[in-house]
């Protein structure tokens, strides 16, 4: 029984380099290639798939990237598998992405060869993770276990957000009520606990967990942000 199968990547080079690949597998079936998530939703709406392979940053979509994204396609089509496609170097996100549904993640730094195995785990419903995307992961499970779990505050959790939004540490402390110096330690402190070095690290963190979407993060400047410090 054949595979059926949609791509999803905002870069045309790669779409069509990941087709070129799954169109050797004889056993697998391209049932359509979409650039963004509004292409992607409208496809499933229209074939019979049973794996999706999605990249996670794809901007201007009508059903947002991300996480947002991987929870959407979750509820509206639950009979499809998710297998991601991703050049993410950030552990957090590709541990986000399987607590949301995707069951196989591969590495653009991996070779393309790796989808046909992710297909087939994402397909059986197994975890499978390329070599890169596994070292990434096994390597912040050994940080986390040297360091403890971290907890955030309610607030703590809010600048974040905010700050990953793109508001300054000063207009974060006219929403909230709280000087800019306050809010500075608070998101300070929440960089700390997770062990964030930087502020796209903040905006990765935002994405895993949903805060906001990928495709926002990636119009964010966070070398203007430090500015704010």
């Amino acid at each position: 029984m054949s595979i059926r199968v949609a791509i999803a990547d905002d870069h045309p080079a790669l779409l069509a380099g990941a087709e070129q690949v799954l169109a050797k597998v004889p056993d697998v079936t391209i049932m359509g290639l979409a650039s963004d998530s509004t292409q992607l939703v409208e496809l499933l709406g229209h074939q019979v798939v049973d794996v999706v392979v999605a990249d996670f940053s794809m901007p201007q979509g009508r059903y947002g990237d991300g996480i947002t994204l991987l929870r959407f396609l979750r509820r509206r089509f639950p009979q499809v598998r998710l297998a991601l496609l991703t050049s993410a170097e950030n552990p957090q996100l590709l541990r986000g992405a399987m607590d949301v549904g995707v069951s196989a993640i591969v590495s653009k730094a991996d070779h393309y060869d790796c989808l046909e195995e992710a297909i087939r785990a994402a397909y059986a419903n197994r975890t499978y993770l390329s070599p890169h995307a596994r070292q990434l992961v096994d390597q912040a499970e050994v940080e986390d276990a040297k360091s403890g779990a971290a907890h955030l505050s309610k607030r703590e959790s809010e600048v974040l957000r905010m700050f990953a939004e793109g508001l300054s540490l000063t207009e974060i402390g006219e929403r909230v009520g709280r000087s800019p110096k306050t809010i500075s330690t608070q998101k300070l402190s929440a960089m700390k606990k997770l062990g964030l070095r930087g502020d796209r690290d903040i905006f990765q963190y935002a994405i895993t967990n949903g805060l906001i979407q990928a495709s926002q993060a990636s119009r964010k400047d966070a070398t203007s942000a430090d500015e704010d410090e």
